[in-house]
């Protein structure tokens, strides 16, 4: 029986020497799933307005090994992604920034997932480039002090072999991930309103997720992620401490819809706040009234998280404090930890 086919998405702003260096290792990988499983796989580089060579040297190197869609605007990381979705073959994306390297045979582990119809995406584990300390695995969510928390990591003590259990995540990581196409475009895709970056990809799992959806973690697809390569060289620091701060905001404001965790994050909400006021923390100020600034669109999409969603907070973290409570899961929140783990 073939295997299904898949469309590998990079969304790429003047990233031509990243690709020089990744792009090949997503070649081998697409390669090397149409030899062991027979399914075709596209790759999409999107250019998102950028205006080095990346397309003539995509033409003059890669010529018919990649397709290039080209933007005529910088839209930012979501509507680049939303680009590449709409272009698609599918039914699978592999959506990777353009700053990630692709083990070999990734796809052979990431697509069989897709045979369960309830599954929204797959993530990888992701080393840190060239090394072999894990920079991200699966993610436990949990709600604490009036936020939902994303970013703690899990692995598995053991992946030898068929691994027996699913290991859910709670994200499913916007750079090296792979989609149902059909659920992504139901659910229209990144939102836009986190423009320009961060927690794109936190609210699109969380949308996922409160639909009935899974989104799982695959430990044997690896990955090596150069963090950071576009939009901490592209970007001054204090914009991007104050989009985070914004898109943190709008994710919990969206997605928190029970009262008491509303009482929560408000208290919490203080808290911060008062912390940036005595710090005199600007990025962090100017990143809360940017927040404020968008509550009309927020309310909207409150009410589509209403009227849509048929899996509540409290039940989507049952599902990670009781994967906290299995033997063969390591959890690591530092860099450390994760040097120790290997």
């Amino acid at each position: 029986m073939t295997s299904p086919n898949v469309s590998v998405v990079i969304p790429s702003w003047n990233g031509r020497k990243l690709l020089e260096e990744h792009l090949p290792s997503v070649i081998s990988a697409a390669e090397h799933y149409r030899a062991r499983a027979g399914g075709s796989v596209e790759i999409l580089i999107v250019e998102d307005g950028g205006t080095d060579d990346t397309a003539e040297w995509l033409q003059a190197v890669h010529g018919e090994s990649v397709r290039l869609v080209k933007r005529r605007r910088q839209g930012g990381f979501a509507r680049a992604c939303n680009t590449g979705f709409e272009a698609a073959l599918g039914p699978i994306v592999l959506l990777l920034n353009n700053d990630v390297a692709v083990s070999r045979d990734a796809l052979l582990h990431l697509v069989p997932h897709f045979e369960d119809t309830q599954v929204f995406a797959a993530t990888c584990k992701a080393f840190e480039a060239g090394t072999r300390v894990v920079a991200s695995g699966g993610r436990i969510g949990e709600f604490s002090r009036g936020f939902w928390r994303v970013f703690r990591n899990y692995d598995v003590a053991v992946v030898a072999g068929n691994l027996p259990e699913e290991y859910p995540s709670i994200i499913a990581s916007g750079g090296f991930a792979a989609f149902d196409l059909e659920k992504v475009r139901k659910l229209g895709g990144f939102d836009t309103l986190l423009h320009p970056f961060y927690w794109e990809d936190v609210d699109l799992s969380l949308r996922a997720w409160h639909r009935g959806w899974k989104i799982l973690y695959e430990p044997k697809a690896a990955v090596w992620h150069a963090a950071s390569s576009t939009i901490g060289s592209q970007f001054d620091r204090a914009l991007i401490r104050r989009a985070s701060v914004r898109n943190r905001l709008l994710v919990q404001w969206i997605h928190l819809l029970e009262p008491s965790r509303l009482t929560a994050h408000g208290l919490g909400f203080l808290g911060m706040l008062f912390a940036s006021l005595f710090r005199f923390d600007g990025a962090v100020m100017l990143g809360m009234i940017d927040a404020f600034r968008a509550w009309p669109e927020v309310r909207k999409r409150r009410a589509g998280e209403r009227r849509d969603r048929v899996l509540s907070d409290r039940m989507l973290e049952a599902i990670f404090q009781r994967l906290r409570q299995r033997p063969d899961i390591v959890i690591f929140s530092s860099r450390r930890e994760a040097v120790a783990l290997n």
